[in-house]
């Protein structure tokens, strides 16, 4: 059974940031994480992109302390996925 999630690139870069992985990565621009997710997810992944600029959850906190190029995103792209791929994708991100 192919069953569908939606994940948002703030959600992979919460768990990059939260595990010390890709610190000197911009999330933003041409080498940025949010390119690199993308790239990942259509690409080698076989995902979809559903939305561009979504807010993230945390951005409503009207705390920016963590919200920044360097920390997290105050919005991101999200993306459907088959929760078959999702241990690829926890694979690749653990190499950034």
């Amino acid at each position: 059974m192919d069953i569908k999630i939606v994940i948002g690139a703030d959600e992979i870069i919460l768990w990059l940031r939260k595990n010390r992985k890709a610190m000197k990565k911009p999330n933003d621009g041409t080498y940025g994480l949010g390119q690199l997710i993308h790239e990942m997810i259509v690409n080698q992944l076989n995902g979809k992109k559903i939305a561009d600029n979504s807010p993230s959850y945390w951005a409503h906190l009207n705390n920016d302390l963590n919200i920044g190029e360097y920390n997290l995103p105050k919005t991101s792209a999200q993306y459907e996925l088959s929760t078959e791929k999702l241990s690829i994708l926890y694979e690749i991100i653990t190499t950034w």
